[in-house]
């Protein structure tokens, strides 16, 4: 009995994303390409916590694919979210670095008037 259950509860459309990819071999995203990007990004503005936030980025993005190869997929799933999470943070930053720079040179301009 339970294994029907299991059976229909497998079958039906309910089932999780994270059982279907796996299943279907897919594996998880890195995002390499983004960690790189911010961290490049954080050294053009001066931006150090960016920079040592983009350095452990690049390094868990790097596990991702690790993990997976080794079939870990879980452990890939989670160290995937935690650079999803890591660029976030850091396209924060950023963002709040070019505030500052902007408000700093409109102030100067003003200043000066």
């Amino acid at each position: 009995m339970e294994e029907q259950t299991n059976q229909i509860y497998e079958n039906s459309a309910y089932t999780n994303k994270k059982n279907d990819v796996q299943q279907n071999n897919v594996p998880p995203k890195n995002y390499m390409t983004l960690a790189v990007i911010t961290t490049i990004l954080s050294s053009v503005c001066c931006n150090p916590l960016g920079l040592i936030l983009g350095g452990f980025a690049i390094y868990f993005a790097n596990e991702v694919s690790r993990e997976y190869a080794q079939g870990n997929y879980s452990s890939a799933l989670s160290k995937s979210n935690t650079v999803k999470i890591m660029i976030y943070v850091n396209i924060a930053l950023l963002a709040f670095y070019v505030i500052i720079y902007a408000l700093y040179i409109f102030f100067s301009i003003i200043s000066r008037l």
